[in-house]
């Protein structure tokens, strides 16, 4: 009965079961078939809705003996109950990490009432110094192992999160620093497309890259319509994905990630020109971008077939390219008698990279250059510009010390 007219510091009648803390929070104790069940929250509308949502999916026999869940049955579960609103590419992407380094590990069989800490770190540490994958991924698969864990000990599923401050029992490496082309390595390579028969019907598209600092997705999802020549001006509101979706590869467009990833780029002359360009090879050859994905179509740069870009079809051009003026500058220097100067292959995120690194070396308004980039987070503007000042500042004083005496 005293139950029933408990109430809280507002003075409002709390629900069966539930009552409120010193520190505010309102916490519900129930217990079902012989088990307790505990959830809490700071807003007591939040409670009720976990409250009619736990009842439920202990009705439905849910989580019937869910401590012995294992990892990967109570993942699965989280996926479907907790993420369903996810981008499709998103939601791809996290069953790809945990099949890729969860899911035949032996914690991914573990009952989660079993899980310690210690378990989260052999995982890491065997993703980190046995597969040598980069901190940022070991990162990336601790935040979902975490998310999901967290979930279960809200829930009253297990005591406690055993990931929290897993992550940290790893030693962390350097991150390694994507490497822009030099500038003597873009000339030589926008030389030799521009100077080729068969290559040079792809300078638009590298253009676009060199021009804008677009990330991949960006480049295959531009259509025409986003270019606005008058202006001269390029609209980038949404990426292009091309992903497993229900175990079969298919394009989707999405939304950028962060707001700042929406944004107009001014149009340079030499990109306006390639852009032309474009329009002139698609007028000549008859083929446009003309397939449609997610109500998008008309797309700048395409396949013979009209497809967008894949990310896997852009790197094989790019090798084909590197590879071709390899062997020709290989033998051009033979025959001259010199050291030839040689490119390595290169990912279109350099390309993004190397736009990024000449607009450092010549502007100096870091918000400028976040703006144009759409970086989220201004501190990836402030490492590529930190790098590419360093640089800079060495060019100099090399040119300084050949116009000074100083010994």
């Amino acid at each position: 009965m005293a139950g029933k007219n408990r109430k809280d510091h507002r003075g409002r009648v709390l629900p069966p079961n539930v009552s409120q803390k010193s520190d505010q929070r309102y916490i519900w104790r129930k217990m079902i078939d012989g088990r307790q069940y505990v959830l809490t929250d700071n807003d007591l509308n939040e409670l009720k809705k976990k409250i009619v949502r736990k009842e439920s999916e202990i009705q439905n026999g849910i989580y019937s003996d869910a401590p012995k869940v294992t990892l990967n049955e109570w993942f699965y579960k989280w996926m479907e109950v907790y993420k369903g609103n996810l981008k499709t590419t998103t939601r791809e992407n996290y069953f790809t990490g945990w099949k890729n380094y969860v899911q035949d590990s032996p914690l991914g069989s573990m009952q989660i009432g079993k899980i310690k800490r210690m378990h989260l770190v052999e995982l890491y540490k065997e993703l980190s110094e046995g597969r040598e994958l980069a901190t940022a991924t070991v990162h990336n698969v601790h935040i979902t192992i975490y998310g999901c864990l967290a979930d279960a000990a809200e829930d009253g599923l297990i005591a406690e999160n055993p990931a929290t401050n897993a992550f940290k029992k790893i030693k962390h490496k350097e991150p390694q620093h994507r490497q822009a082309l030099s500038i003597r390595e873009q000339e030589l390579f926008i030389d030799f497309v521009s100077g080729n028969d068969i290559f040079k019907v792809h300078l638009p598209m590298f253009a676009f890259f060199l021009g804008t600092g677009a990330r991949f997705g960006e480049m295959a999802g531009i259509t025409w319509k986003d270019i606005d020549l008058q202006r001269n001006v390029i609209s980038i509101s949404h990426t292009m994905h091309y992903t497993r979706v229900n175990g079969k590869m298919k394009f989707h467009v999405s939304t950028p990630k962060t707001k700042s990833g929406i944004r107009e780029i001014p149009i340079m002359p030499e990109l306006k020109k390639q852009l032309i360009r474009q329009k002139q090879y698609d007028f000549m050859s008859g083929i446009r971008g003309t397939a449609e994905i997610d109500g998008y179509t008309d797309f700048v740069f395409h396949s013979a077939a009209g497809n967008p870009y894949t990310e896997a079809g852009v790197n094989a051009i790019i090798t084909r390219i590197v590879n071709a003026y390899n062997s020709q500058e290989t033998d051009k220097a033979k025959n001259e008698g010199r050291e030839p100067e040689l490119l390595t292959d290169f990912s279109p995120h350099v390309l993004r990279h190397t736009f990024c690194t000449r607009f450092c070396e010549n502007e100096s308004n870091v918000k400028v250059i976040q703006t144009i980039m759409g970086h989220g987070d201004i501190k990836t503007t402030m490492n590529i510009y930190a790098h590419a000042t360093e640089d800079k500042v060495q060019e100099t004083m090399q040119e300084l010390s050949s116009k000074i005496k100083i010994c």
